[in-house]
């Protein structure tokens, strides 16, 4: 029983903020339990395929690099050797600001180049190099000479087949168009490999029971098609996060994005902390302002579309960017600061911080919420592991070793989502320095 008025208040005040705080979170958990099916599905689930299309299509591919010529040559030596009609594709490349020989080397290996050289900081972000670069597509050609756009990245590497298996995709109508996606260098270390399994599980629990369910999945980075009619009016998504501004307006026009999982393609990922550290600072930064700016289009979409898969497709993709990471964080944070607050109005913050971390219990429960959430995190890296095994080009002991490494990407999200609020984000390029062509990633590992 509480000995003061004070006490009393102070109990009343954080017994309130913590069933509000239970509701909202339960609320939450609730509206986003679906994701539960979306993991049964994608774990257990046959690969995607599609008929084969005896139409051959016309395929312009976009890229933007800056200082990239020691990969990108592997992409587009990756592309040349597609087994696809080599005179239905044209390569663009925006070589952006570079300083090295990019822009040539492109331009003796067959692509069409376009040199920006940007000095404002606030556009020097792959957004506004794509918005350049189609503004002068535009001028030069029309853009409904091409039937498709497939967006890469500078280090990325093509299966021989990848634009086979993408052409069978694009000819079920759908606008846009995601394929798998690979890591050329899951086996350099514990980063890699993190980042490796987190896209494997997109594919696995995202991308692939979105499409068998009907729903539409969302926007990566690279990797993707556009239908050319969508861009008959530009560019216009320059967000530091641009994919996910890019799938949140589609999704709200009522476009579809459907997965292409034979489809794939493979990235250099990150390998050092401070480059991991900033990159997922942008993402998280930009999926909050892009969340905040385009929300609404999607939350509008729920009420306003008049078809259900539409209807849920928006519901999905606002679930998808809502910044779930801040708002676990916030909620600690308040309830933290409402309790230190409320004690010190009663006067007993103090004696009570000391009593509440002097005991064996403080500690014991710290150690099992910590233990809990390694054996998730765990568990859920075995499962994607195992279910995509044979696609993971690495040995077998590393496999199994980066699945007990992997709770930290997850963990990362709350204080990196945390610290994306009060910081101002610029983009920034990173340095990829994997120069491996297709046959030397899949004989990796063997």
């Amino acid at each position: 029983m509480p000995r003061t008025c004070g006490e009393f208040y102070e109990r009343f005040a954080m017994q309130t903020l913590n069933t509000v705080i239970t509701v909202l979170t339960t609320v939450v958990t609730v509206l986003t339990a679906y994701q539960i099916l979306y993991l049964v599905i994608g774990i257990f689930a046959p690969r995607i395929k599609y008929p084969r299309s005896q139409k051959k299509f016309r395929y312009a591919v976009i890229v933007t690099a800056r200082n990239e010529e020691r990969v990108i040559g592997k992409l587009i030596e990756s592309i040349h050797a597609q087994t696809y009609d080599k005179g239905k594709i044209k390569i663009f490349v925006c070589a952006d600001s570079c300083s090295d020989n990019t822009a040539k080397l492109c331009r003796d290996m067959g692509c069409v180049v376009y040199e920006r050289f940007n000095t404002d900081p606030n556009l020097a972000r792959k957004g506004y190099a794509l918005k350049w670069l189609f503004d002068y597509i535009r001028a030069d050609y029309d853009i409904t000479y091409f039937d498709g756009f497939a967006f890469f990245d500078a280090d990325n590497v093509l299966a021989p087949d990848w634009f086979e298996k993408m052409n069978d995709a694009f000819a079920t109508g759908a606008g846009m168009l995601t394929t798998y996606r690979n890591t050329k260098n899951f086996d350099t270390n514990f980063i890699s490999a993190a980042y490796g399994i987190h896209f494997y599980r997109s594919s696995a629990t995202l991308h692939r029971p979105r499409h068998l369910l009907g729903v539409t999945t969302h926007i990566a980075g690279t990797g993707y098609v556009l239908r050319s009619h969508l861009l008959k009016g530009g560019w216009h998504y320059t967000g530091l996060t641009e994919d996910a501004e890019l799938t949140q307006c589609m999704v709200a026009q009522g476009e579809r994005i459907i997965f292409c999982d034979e489809a794939e393609f493979f990235d250099e990922q990150p390998h050092n902390f401070k480059v991991m550290f900033r990159q997922r600072l942008r993402w998280a930064k930009g999926k909050l302002v892009i969340f905040f700016k385009n929300g609404w289009r999607n939350l509008r979409g729920i009420f306003s579309c008049k078809k259900g898969g539409q209807k849920w497709s928006n519901y999905d993709i606002f679930w998808y960017n809502f910044p779930g990471g801040l708002y676990a964080a916030l909620l600690s944070l308040i309830s933290a600061a409402a309790g230190l607050a409320a004690g010190l109005v009663a006067g007993t913050a103090v004696g009570d911080a000391v009593a509440a971390v002097s005991g064996w219990e403080f500690y014991k429960n710290i150690l099992v919420a910590a233990g809990i959430a390694y054996l998730g995190y765990t568990a859920q890296a075995a499962v994607v592991m195992l279910r995509e095994y044979k696609r993971i080009h690495c040995s077998a002991a590393k496999k199994v070793l980066y699945v007990f490494t992997f709770f930290w990407f997850d963990l990362m999200n709350l204080p990196i989502s945390v610290v994306s609020l009060f910081m101002r984000v610029r983009w920034k390029p990173i340095v990829h320095d994997k120069a491996f062509d297709y046959n030397h990633i899949i004989s990796r590992g063997k």
